[in-house]
């Protein structure tokens, strides 16, 4: 008898207001394991600024019945590996694992996000770890050029516009105290969104569950500072390098409840998401004035911003701005054509299938439903409101979006480029 293919999706609700989301994939033969908390950067209170990447660090270093080192060989001795990361809403634990050794997986991830015992000897170490981190960042323009677009877009007076690993001032200040403070407050039931995918039982997995986190305090929830009105933000960071600039340029753009960001999703795609994009057709297939150029759009709670990225010599950066104002307007001016549409619609589901045929994405997807939206969705439901998206909807979100007053630039390179770059955005706001 040929293997069920299908995977099934159920939510189950702890007392403790963790919720749960099993994903049953019985023709696989790995599981993944991901556990969240809804707090991240933006979070932190001034005093906190790289706190919460700062505790993830801190949970791999040992709880009373785990070292270090026991945490790191009972993963790989079951043939996992483990990972996480921290953004500016969430911060994520996740592991993958053969079926047999799922509850074992289990066993070790909530004794982690639960009871980590915060050594003062560890914390101080992990900070020298991360100061590493920031250095490293400083030595990488593009992706300091992360750090520098966030700032210009949400303000460095803003949780959204801070970096997400704190500063070296910022660090050295963090007592022991201060740090389990921020675990108290954001670790707990409320916060919680665990995730399970793969080869399981569903009421085996709920039982687990309610075994190894049914203690968990369910807490208050966390509350952030929202998101600032739109407003226009430079960041530039001069380098010597005469051969090479990193550019962003930023808009504001739907948060992730907003209905334009299907059509805003297809817009990226037409735009910057792929070889087929008139960026990459045009700047750097036609004109050969770019090595990289990519766009991405990123969606919070209550605002969003979508991001043109370019890698370039610093001598074909005015012609490279003239031409992507040019795309920018072109969107705006008319509707792009059904055919360019239908494809961008079909790569994009192509690619939402074909990423979800693994544990760990499925994983991810059942995860993040629940921690953004509280309940699972149907990837169908989703494709069926991209399929619905029309050539005048995206002319619709490109005007909406390219609106000069909330352009955002950042660059690094020299003197030069920067200077441009400004003259370049400063001529753009005046003559609309």
């Amino acid at each position: 008898m040929a293997a069920k293919m299908e995977a099934q999706t159920r939510i189950h609700r702890l007392s403790n207001q963790i919720s749960l989301a099993t994903v049953e994939m019985p023709h696989m033969e790995s599981v993944g394991v991901g556990i969240w908390t809804e707090a991240g950067s933006r979070h932190e209170l001034r005093n906190e600024h790289g706190m919460a990447h700062l505790v993830e660090h801190l949970l791999f270093k040992g709880t009373p019945d785990r070292s270090a080192m026991d945490i790191s060989r009972q993963v790989e001795r079951l043939g996992a590996s483990i990972d996480a990361f921290t953004v500016e809403d969430h911060t994520c634990y996740h592991s993958r694992c053969p079926g047999e050794n799922a509850m074992d997986l289990l066993d070790v991830m909530s004794d982690l996000y639960q009871h980590p015992v915060f050594d003062a000897k560890e914390l101080e170490s992990e900070k020298k770890v991360i100061r590493e981190e920031i250095a490293m960042v400083h030595d990488n323009p593009s992706q300091m050029l992360e750090d520098l677009i966030s700032e210009a877009v949400w303000g460095e007076e803003h949780p959204l516009g801070r970096t997400i690993t704190g500063t070296e001032e910022s660090l050295g200040a963090f007592s022991r105290d201060a740090v389990f403070d921020f675990f108290q407050r954001a670790y707990s039931g409320r916060q919680t969104v665990i995730s399970v995918a793969g080869k399981i039982d569903h009421q085996q997995i709920a039982d687990a569950i309610e075994a190894r986190f049914g203690q968990l305090n369910a807490g208050d929830p966390l509350t952030c500072e929202a998101a600032p009105g739109i407003s226009s933000g430079t960041g530039f960071e001069e380098m010597d390098d005469r051969e090479q600039s990193h550019l962003a340029v930023a808009f504001r753009a739907a948060d992730r409840y907003d209905p334009d960001r299907f059509s805003q999703k297809i817009l990226n795609v037409l735009l910057g998401e792929n070889m087929s994009s008139r960026l990459f057709q045009q700047l750097r297939e036609e004109l050969g004035l770019c090595y990289e150029v990519q766009s991405e759009t990123i969606a919070f709670s209550d605002a969003g911003m979508l991001q043109v990225y370019l890698a370039l010599d610093p001598d074909s950066l005015e012609k490279a701005l003239r031409s992507m104002s040019n795309i920018f307007d072109e969107f705006c001016a008319r509707p792009p054509s059904l055919t360019e549409v239908s494809e961008a619609v079909s790569y994009c589901i192509g690619q939402s299938r074909i990423h979800l045929e693994s544990v760990s994405s499925q994983m991810m997807w059942a995860g993040e439903c629940l921690l953004s939206f509280d309940k699972w969705i149907d990837p169908n439901t989703v494709f069926k409101e991209l399929r619905a998206v029309t050539p005048e909807s995206i002319q619709k979100s490109a005007q909406s979006i390219f609106q000069n007053e909330g352009l955002s630039v950042a660059l690094t390179g020299p003197s030069e480029a920067i200077d441009l770059t400004e003259a370049w955005a400063a001529d753009r706001k005046i003559r609309k």
